[in-house]
């Protein structure tokens, strides 16, 4: 079978999964991951013959993408800001609107000056493709990173992260990776000796659960059968949980004139925007996504 056949049978088979865009570009992907090519040399060379051992490997993933499994979890890798990062069924697979949560947070320390070697937490880091992204793009930072669940914090401890294509310039700063629970509150002085020194913050970042439980309902079995739930939901008769308990982060942790950047369900903008201004906090603003969504929330600590 050549290259391009592989190509046109997947397609027609995930076709009931996908569109026909979607089926294709997978269908180009998992050629691409398996054989070790790019898409360009796919392009250019469709008419290759798939060595058997190869075939039998591909024919496997997509055995596997048939099961509703996400591509990203079957090549075991997803794309995020330029960076590849490791993914498995114990992390969200990282999306767009978390690279827009991250452009948010590079282009308001750049404008403000504040590029020296700012602090930085990111709350609940999953496969950590926030806390490496804002590491490569500040390479002086100090960059720290928390989650609940140690089998997530083992992948993002794995990443290997460069800061040039060539992969040969690591990230000199990796972040300080750390078990703790957003809910539990801010680590106490004195009590908490395995996480380190968080305070003086300039920036508190995070992608928290904000799904509510009735939402699973419109959702593709992709993400509910294979995606970790407790990264995913909360309470229908408590969806800002998190969002409380970040507020206690950000008053304990942040320096004054420091922000924070929280990604939100976009059901909840004024009721997230009420609670932070509750708080005592400054220049709240929702900010939407790619899509007209309300998708995030940003504010200062002047107090």
């Amino acid at each position: 079978m050549t290259r391009k056949e592989f190509v046109t049978k997947a397609t027609e088979n995930l076709a009931g999964q996908y569109s026909p865009g979607e089926a294709k570009a997978i269908s180009i992907r998992i050629l691409s991951h398996f054989l070790g090519l790019s898409e360009y040399e796919y392009s250019v060379e469709p008419n290759v013959i798939i060595p058997k051992p190869d075939l039998v490997r591909i024919q496997g993933a997509l055995d596997e993408l048939a099961a509703d499994r996400p591509v990203q979890y079957v090549i075991g890798e997803e794309t995020f800001e330029g960076h590849t990062f490791r993914v498995n069924e114990s992390v969200l697979i990282p999306r767009p609107e978390t690279a827009q949560l991250c452009r948010l947070v590079i282009s308001a320390l750049r404008a403000s000056g504040e590029v020296h070697q700012p602090r930085i937490l990111d709350a609940g880091t999953g496969s950590g493709c926030i806390a490496w992204t804002l590491a490569a793009a500040f390479p002086k930072a100090e960059v720290f990173a928390l989650d609940a669940d140690e089998a997530a914090l083992e992948v993002a401890r794995s990443q290997k992260i460069y800061l040039d294509q060539a992969g040969r310039q690591p990230v000199p700063e990796p972040p300080v990776f750390f078990r703790a629970d957003i809910l539990e509150g801010p680590p106490e002085e004195g009590k908490d000796t395995d996480i380190p020194n968080i305070e003086d913050l300039d920036i508190l970042i995070s992608n928290p659960p904000y799904v509510c439980e009735s939402e699973k309902d419109f959702m593709a079995p992709n993400v509910l059968d294979y995606e970790p739930d407790e990264a995913l939901f909360v309470p229908d008769n408590d969806p800002l949980r998190f969002y409380r308990a970040l507020a206690g982060w950000a008053e304990a942790l942040v320096r004054t004139g420091g922000q924070c950047y929280f990604e939100i369900n976009e059901a909840f903008g004024p009721q997230v925007r009420e609670l932070f201004e509750s708080r005592g906090f400054s220049d709240v603003e929702i900010v939407q996504d790619f899509h007209g969504k309300d998708r995030f929330v940003t504010f200062t600590k002047w107090f």
